[in-house]
């Protein structure tokens, strides 16, 4: 990692093991990956060693609430009452979620005027508990289920429920979540950013 000034955590497969945040996989397809998940959490913690800039997108947030200490719903759909579906709308060809951010929050800050937003947000897992460390700076409408995270550490850690790779375009600073120009200085930002998991 000393070579990278970046890291970020996409979605790639599978789910993050519930073994990894000491529970019972509630069905057998849910098992995840353990292996995974150590070896992942294990650069993570390289990275915040390291001061190293991390956005961790979709399984990437889940791991990074994990690694801090947090849980997961193992399912959304069925643990969760009242969750929103989400939506289609006409034109749009990926699922949105309609999400609230935070006031004050980094998030918050970042959208000053925008105080809700329709986000592409697939995913049948979710934080539960957020770590100790970490705070939430963006939830979903209306079932409040937490969509982002960022870490209270020195190090710049932020982690999204939703994907802002698939919103280019609008005008709507998802260039800087993924560059995460919201914090880290432009002589970082000059660099290449390293892509540690993906496949």
């Amino acid at each position: 990692m000393s070579a990278c000034s970046t890291a970020s955590c996409c979605r790639v497969a599978p789910d993050v093991s519930p073994s990894s945040y000491g529970e019972t996989p509630l069905r057998p397809e849910w098992s995840g990956d353990r292996v995974r998940d150590l070896y992942e959490i294990d650069l993570l913690w390289e990275c915040v060693i390291q001061q190293k800039p991390v956005l961790g997108v979709c399984r990437g947030a889940q791991l990074i609430n994990v690694a801090f200490g947090g849980t997961l719903w193992q399912d959304i759909r069925t643990q969760v009452s009242g969750r929103a579906r989400p939506r289609r709308p006409r034109g749009v060809r990926r699922p949105c979620a309609r999400i609230e951010f935070v006031a004050g929050s980094g998030l918050g800050r970042l959208y000053p005027v925008q105080k809700r937003a329709n986000v592409t947000s697939i995913h049948h897992q979710a934080v539960r508990t957020s770590a100790a460390a970490s705070r939430s700076e963006a939830h979903s409408v209306p079932d409040g289920i937490i969509e982002a995270i960022r870490w209270s550490g020195a190090s710049y850690v932020l982690g999204l429920q939703w994907h802002p790779e698939f919103h280019p375009g609008r005008g709507d600073n998802s260039a800087r979540l993924l560059a995460g120009t919201d914090r880290v200085p432009a002589s970082a930002r000059a660099n290449r950013a390293a892509q540690v998991s993906s496949r």
